[in-house]
């Protein structure tokens, strides 16, 4: 008899379908080679919800395919959930204060509550992104506005770059990535002032963390710098660490401003008040 070999495939989210094609989350299995794509007789699959077949001795993951690549949907690159996990404790609290007071003293009295559950629900989002694959692009590492593009000295890594700085207001997603594909060689944490982050003196007064990578023999970093509200600075990666572009690897609570420092003769590809979003967004090209 010869050997099963397992497949995955997504086929179209609809109840009746001439064939198999990508797009949709639902999951088959196939007892034969069949290409991303190929259409394919319902009769030669097995289809499931779950990612798990019954058989099979190889398997592979459709994450991994081809119509996936550039996407945060593999384990490596997005191994969070939406709502990113800083957040839970803040969450958690707000529902159930919310969920007492709601029926202890009805729904006028609790709306307020309601109101801040979702204020912070919506804070600590953290949604997939698409991670340009552009050779030499660097990505912004945060959600805001741009606030600075100078040439000015690094004082993480001494040398003159050109800075781009990006401000993250209240409403914007809070979570930090990686600009660049590389390694890091220095984490440094500075204790400082908490001025409003949309000041150029917050770059070098206030709180803040920096992150130095060396891309190829190139020199980034990717500095985190609290706010006036936010007080608080999470960093998850250590010198050493291999970062890859779009990667997930830190967190600023309320309010905040990442610097991004650049070899000179980077090009940047935005201007002082555009909108740019964390990782689909690129920043420049060295």
């Amino acid at each position: 008899m010869a050997e099963r070999t397992a497949f995955f495939v997504c086929v179209p989210n609809r109840r009746r379908s001439r064939g198999i094609t990508q797009g949709s989350l639902r999951l088959c299995l196939y007892d034969a080679n069949v290409s991303i794509g190929e259409k394919v007789s319902p009769r030669r699959a097995h289809c499931y919800n779950a990612a798990t077949p019954r058989f099979g001795p190889k398997q592979v993951d459709p994450l991994t395919q081809p119509f996936y690549q550039g996407r945060e949907f593999n384990r490596m690159n997005y191994p969070h959930p939406i709502i990113a996990r800083e957040g839970w404790p803040f969450l958690g609290i707000a529902v159930a204060v919310a969920l007492v007071v709601h029926f202890m003293a009805g729904v006028f009295w609790a709306a307020p509550f309601w109101v801040i559950a979702l204020f912070v629900l919506q804070f600590f989002r953290d949604p997939p992104r698409q991670v340009p694959q552009q050779a030499g692009a660097v990505l912004s590492p945060a959600d805001g506005r741009i606030v600075a593009i100078e040439t000015t000295q690094d004082p993480y890594a001494g040398r003159e770059a050109l800075k781009i700085s990006v401000f993250m207001n209240v409403f914007n997603v809070h979570s930090n990535r990686a600009p660049v594909d590389g390694t890091v060689t220095k984490v440094e944490y500075f204790p400082g002032r908490f001025f409003n982050a949309d000041l150029d003196k917050a770059s070098l007064e206030n709180e803040r963390n920096a992150l130095v990578i060396d891309v190829g023999g190139q020199i980034v970093t990717s500095v985190q710098v609290a706010g006036l509200i936010a007080r608080r600075i999470l960093c998850y990666v250590k010198p050493g660490d291999t970062l890859t572009r779009g990667q997930r690897y830190g967190f600023i609570r309320f309010g905040s401003r990442v610097d991004v420092y650049l070899p000179l003769g980077s090009r940047p590809r935005v201007a002082i008040g555009d909108k740019v979003s964390a990782t689909s967004t690129i920043l420049a090209e060295l």
